[in-house]
C-alpha cells in the first residue's frame, strides 16, 4: 500500500484543530507536537530505507515471534541525521531548560562527544543506559536527546515496517464461535486477532487500542512501528490476563470518545479510543494526547502504564 501523504496531512491538520480545543493542553505543547508529527509526515514520503528480507518464518510469526526483530530495524541514515538538526532547532525555539538540553546536545554532535549512529543503535537495541548516561548530563529536561533520536527515526521505522506489513502470514480465523451468518461473513473479512498483544512485525508492546466497525473490533497500536493490528477483544496487552474479574475499564467526561482498561494481575492500564459513534479523527499518537485526563485518573487509581507515549514521555 503506497503511502498518502496528501490525505495524511489533511487528517494531522484536523486533528491537530480539535486538540487546540482542549483547555487542559498547554498551547505550547499541542504546537511542539503538531510540529513534530508534520515534520515526520514530510519526511515520511522521502523515506528510504533498505527493506530487510530475513524475516522471521510464518509458522514462528503467528506463535509469537515478531516478523523482525526492533535491533535490526534499517532506517534512512542520511535523513535521520538530517531530521535530528531539523528538530532540535525547532526545539531551539522553545524557552527553558527544553532549549538549553538541546544546545548541549547540538554542540556534543559538532564536537564529536555525541555520536549519532551510536544514538540511532541504542534506540534501536533499547539500550537505556545510552540514554541515562546524557539525561544525566541534563537533568532539567532529562528525556531531550530520546525525543529527538526517537522522533528522527520514525519515518524510517513507520516505511520499514508498512512495507513488512504485507508479509505477515494470514490467520486463519475461528469460524466455530459465530452462529450468525451474517456475522460470520464480516468477521471473515477482517484480519484474524493475533493471540499475543504484542506487534506482528517487531515484537514491541502496543501503546494505544482503539476499537473498530460496528462490533468493536479491538486492535493495536504499536509503540515502536505504529503498525495497527487486530487483538483480543479481552485480555491485558502487558500479561496476558484474560479473566474478565481482572480486567475492567473506566471513562471521565473530560475524554468523551476514549475510556481506560486496566489489568488488575499486573496493575497496568492502556487507553482505548472509540469513536465509533463521535464523528472525530483518529490518529493513535494524537489521540494519546487528547485522552491525558485518562492518564491522571488510571495512575491515581492504582495502575501504571506499560510503555511510553511514542513521543517518550
Amino acid at each position: 500500500m503506497n503511502f498518502d501523504y496528501s490525505s495524511a496531512k489533511v487528517q494531522l491538520e484536523k486533528k491537530v484543530a480539535e486538540l487546540r480545543e482542549k483547555p487542559f493542553l498547554p498551547e505550547e505543547l499541542v504546537n511542539l507536537i503538531s510540529n513534530v508529527a508534520a515534520i515526520q509526515l514530510e519526511a515520511q514520503q522521502h523515506s528510504s530505507p533498505e527493506i530487510p528480507q530475513d524475516l522471521a518464518p510464518a509458522d514462528q510469526n503467528i506463535q509469537g515471534r515478531p516478523l523482525l526483530e526492533r535491533a535490526d530495524f534499517t532506517y534512512d541514515y542520511k535523513q535521520a541525521c538530517e531530521l535530528i538538526h531539523q528538530l532540535a532547532e525547532l526545539l531551539g525555539k522553545e524557552e527553558g531548560p527544553i532549549s538549553e538540553s538541546t544546545a548541549f546536545i547540538t554542540a556534543s554532535i559538532k564536537s564529536g562527544e555525541l555520536d549519532l549512529k551510536q544514538a540511532f543503535k541504542a534506540y534501536l537495541e533499547t539500550d537505556d543506559d545510552f540514554f541515562l548516561g546524557w539525561a544525566d548530563k541534563m537533568p532539567e529536561a532529562p528525556r531531550t536527546l530520546s525525543f529527538l533520536v526517537q522522533s528522527a527515526l520514525t519515518p524510517s521505522i513507520k516505511t520499514v515496517a508498512a512495507a513488512l506489513a504485507g508479509k505477515l502470514p494470514e490467520i486463519k480465523a475461528d469460524t466455530t464461535k459465530r452462529p450468525d451468518s451474517a456475522e460470520l461473513d464480516f468477521e471473515l473479512e477482517q484480519p484474524a486477532p493475533h493471540n499475543h498483544g504484542h506487534c506482528p512485525i517487531c515484537g514491541s508492546v502496543p501503546f494505544m487500542h482503539t476499537l473498530h466497525h460496528k462490533q468493536g473490533f479491538r486492535y493495536a497500536s504499536c509503540s515502536f512501528c505504529h503498525t495497527e493490528y487486530r487483538v483480543r477483544r479481552l485480555a491485558c496487552a502487558y500479561c496476558d490476563e484474560n479473566h474478565a474479574d481482572k480486567l475492567k475499564f473506566f471513562t471521565v467526561e473530560e475524554a468523551p470518545g476514549y475510556r481506560v482498561d486496566v489489568c488488575d494481575s499486573c496493575k497496568t492500564y492502556m487507553k482505548t479510543t472509540d469513536f465509533r459513534e463521535i464523528a472525530k479523527i483518529s490518529i493513535p499518537a494524537l489521540n494519546d494526547l487528547e485522552s491525558l485526563p485518562l492518564d491522571f485518573v488510571a495512575v491515581k487509581e492504582g495502575y501504571n502504564r506499560g510503555t511510553l507515549s511514542v513521543w517518550g514521555f
